[in-house]
């Protein structure tokens, strides 16, 4: 009797461990929006393809559970893509994506992607060729930036479960 009274009680003790694990998991749901800030410029002309930069979430995030997700949580974005301005014209380009925001110890995969070209300088270019030809080779596109504090909008790439609330940013810049 006591041996079944034993293992009724390890039973309803391990139920209740596991309910309450449960309950302190988190589900950041596919497609949750996140309104991330770049924390830096970046330039077609300095940049290159695999650098990474800073991102941060610039306002707050509420689940659908009610859990709150403070701004301030910092991410890393990655350039796709970089060409500085050429001769003829040919003016910068620029695709970065953003990759992840960290919460606590965990990452949430985020997509967004960006793209960004320079003026483009054509007409220069034509005239220029057809009235002075031998200069033609000088005239350059522009290079492209995009500026630091920058709005993108990302949405989580996929289901993630945090293991406990989160804890909040130790500070917002």
């Amino acid at each position: 009797m006591k041996i079944k009274l034993l293992a009724g009680l390890a039973a309803v003790a391990l139920l209740c461990a596991q309910a309450a694990a449960a309950a302190a998991e988190i589900k950041v749901p596919e497609g949750t929006e996140f309104p991330m800030r770049l924390e830096e410029a970046i330039s077609s002309q300095t940049a290159q393809t695999g650098d990474r930069f800073a991102i941060t979430l610039d306002d707050d995030v509420m689940l659908a559970d009610g859990t709150l997700l403070k701004a301030g949580y910092r991410g890393v974005g990655e350039i796709v893509d970089a060409q500085a301005k050429g001769m003829l014209g040919k003016t910068g380009k620029l695709n970065i994506r953003l990759l992840y925001v960290k919460v606590g110890d965990q990452r949430i995969r985020l997509r967004a992607n960006k793209g960004a070209k320079g003026d483009n300088r054509t007409g220069a270019q034509v005239v220029t060729v057809l009235l002075l030809w031998p200069v033609a080779p000088f005239i350059k596109g522009k290079n492209v930036t995009i500026k630091k504090g920058a709005m993108l909008t990302a949405y989580s790439d996929q289901d993630t479960v945090l293991a406990s609330a989160p804890a909040p940013p130790t500070s917002v810049d």
